[in-house]
């Protein structure tokens, strides 16, 4: 893993400590509007159906990777929270997830900021995590799939009228404004254990939850594998499956081949046919089992675990040959 500028040693150090391993890759950043844009792009050529990236599980962010200690302290327990939150129909459990989420990611800059140290610290540098823009316009809305994906099948999101943006940020708000009460109220029932200062404002909840929005992807449970076909595959063999929205390093900073294809269409590129579409996906997200054989003299393989879920993994894999310099691009049917 490099970078161009290396002010994202940090990232690509925290990643390599923590398991994550892969070809040569590097990130560019750029700007669409007033949208941070991030590209990842291999460094070297990768042939068709090599893994590109292995993400351990355990190094992801989710409900049920950030435990123990790695919990905020003015965050409540998952279930409470989501028991809350989708009282009375407020919203979907995946939703509460996602929330839930944002509060941790909005707890952890505020301890940040106050000069907190936190071993995924990385993680959350300004440098990969900017501040967005709200994707409640005609602009920016494509670049928040999460949101894109809520919409009624067959709407055209370039044909939305401003009140369609107002009515769907008025959801939002209520959502987010639920949120923050819970918090306020966790607070309020645990005040000598936790300062008030630890408790984000509703506009750092509200601009954590963009994060989420923009940059989660739907991971199963347990990682359930997908192997050995991808996650697409699952989704659409296990419709039921338990969903959480989940950041995945390295994995996140993946564009999706849509928003690829709406950027490029938004600067008059026009796409290309579909055989040769440079905007297409070119790589698929798996997960997986990490096994090992039991010895150098056998094929025989065991799973070996440390602690729950230490062996399961995030794998992206290329779906062709990809050439130096190329753009990843993923697609794996969640949006």
């Amino acid at each position: 893993m490099t970078d161009a500028d290396d002010t994202l040693a940090d990232y690509w150090a925290w990643c390599a400590q923590n398991g994550v391993v892969s070809k040569k890759l590097f990130l560019r950043r750029g700007l669409h509007g007033f949208m941070p844009q991030f590209s990842l792009h291999v460094a070297e050529s990768v042939r068709a159906g090599a893994v590109v990236a292995t993400v351990p599980y355990l190094v992801t962010l989710n409900t049920q990777t950030i435990r123990g200690d790695m919990k905020p302290a003015a965050v409540p327990p998952i279930h409470a929270m989501c028991t809350f939150l989708t009282r009375r129909r407020r919203m979907d459990l995946v939703t509460a997830r996602s929330l839930w989420l944002a509060s941790c990611l909005a707890c952890y800059r505020r301890l940040l900021a106050q000069g907190h140290a936190l071993s995924i610290a990385p993680l959350l540098s300004r440098l990969i995590m900017p501040e967005l823009p709200s994707p409640f316009t005609s602009t920016h809305i494509r670049c928040y799939p999460a949101i894109v994906a809520s919409l009624p099948e067959g709407v055209d999101v370039a044909a939305l009228e401003e009140s369609v943006f107002s009515s769907l940020w008025k959801r939002v708000e209520g959502q987010l404004r639920v949120t923050h009460a819970a918090l306020h109220f966790y607070h309020q029932r645990r005040v000598t254990n936790i300062p008030r200062h630890l408790v984000p404002s509703f506009d750092e909840l509200s601009m954590a939850y963009r994060m989420v929005l923009h940059r989660s992807l739907l991971l199963p449970i347990d990682c359930v594998p997908s192997s050995p076909g991808d996650l697409a595959d699952l989704f659409t063999e296990q419709p039921d499956l338990d969903l959480l929205p989940t950041l995945v390093p390295v994995v996140d900073v993946i564009r999706s081949s849509a928003v690829a294809r709406t950027l490029l269409e938004a600067k008059g590129g026009g796409v290309r046919g579909s055989q040769d579409d440079s905007t297409a996906a070119n790589c698929a997200l798996y997960t997986c089992t990490q096994s090992d054989f039991v010895s150098s003299g056998t094929r025989r393989r065991v799973v070996f675990e440390t602690e729950p879920l230490s062996s399961r993994r995030v794998v992206v894999c290329a779906t062709r040959d990809l050439k130096e310099g190329e753009e990843l691009l993923l697609d794996y049917g969640s949006e």
